[in-house]
């Protein structure tokens, strides 16, 4: 079983307690930069592209989740469309994209367009305006599985052992905490701190693997739970599951 914020605070992430809620946030930067911060959860830097489309007015991004954790048998791919929202624009560069625990930050820079050789004025231009597509994601997910578009995961390994993977992205790999509390689950929480012009940090919160007998397998379950924080990703491995309501 796994517990996310109470009340779904940030209806893409049921982990996320506070910061900026969707997996997209853009602002501009001067007159003619576009800030943009991208979750991609499980990506690393390098396996993430950034292209110009011809039109000179759109973004395409597609990046592959990587780990370096034996137990993962699935992996997943995103592919997301960022277009410039008015006709008086166009994209120029695209600089310093960075990943950074499963977050993709970069910067867009445009530049005025002349319309049948009228510039147009600042009334009718504004370049942060901006047709954002969610980042469609794709996955070959086990049926004991979830959506790949969740930000979780629950299956059963070949040796019987419980699977879990929980998305916090931004949140660095020694930023992540894993208790076994009183109620007997798993508690992980996670800070992801503002970086570049993020409009602010972010908190993440879940309760996973709930126990049937708290009273019998806490300490059991702590010796035997094994942590791995990657990309903006916790995986834990739960020996002996039988004790776990899935």
């Amino acid at each position: 079983m796994l517990i996310g914020a109470e009340g779904f605070y940030a209806t893409n992430n049921p982990f996320q307690t506070s910061g900026p809620k969707g997996r997209i946030e853009s602002k501009m930067i001067g007159n003619n930069r576009i800030f943009m911060r991208i979750d991609l959860p499980g990506v690393e830097q390098g396996n993430v592209t950034v292209t110009i489309d011809d039109s000179k007015r759109g973004v395409l991004i597609k990046a592959e989740e990587q780990s370096r954790n034996k137990n993962v048998s699935s992996l997943r791919s995103y592919e997301t469309h960022v277009t410039l929202g008015y006709h008086c624009s166009e994209i120029s560069t695209i600089d310093n994209p960075q990943v950074t625990d499963g977050v993709l930050r970069l910067f867009i820079s445009t530049t005025h367009l002349n319309i049948y050789g009228v510039p147009c004025s600042a009334d009718e231009d504004i370049h942060g305006r901006l047709v954002l597509d969610e980042p469609d994601v794709y996955g070959n997910i086990c049926s004991c599985g979830a959506d790949p578009n969740m930000a979780y995961e629950y299956g059963t390994l070949p040796d019987g052992s419980a699977y879990l993977r929980l998305d916090m992205p931004g949140v660095p790999k020694d930023d992540f905490t894993t208790d076994v509390v009183d109620k007997g689950s798993v508690k992980v929480t996670g800070h992801a701190p503002a970086v570049s012009h993020d409009s602010s940090g972010r908190s993440y919160s879940a309760d996973a693997g709930m126990l049937c007998d708290p009273g019998v397998r806490i300490s059991y379950l702590d010796d035997e739970l094994e942590r791995y924080a990657e990309n903006g990703v916790m995986r834990l491995i739960i020996r002996d599951p039988s004790s776990l309501i899935p």
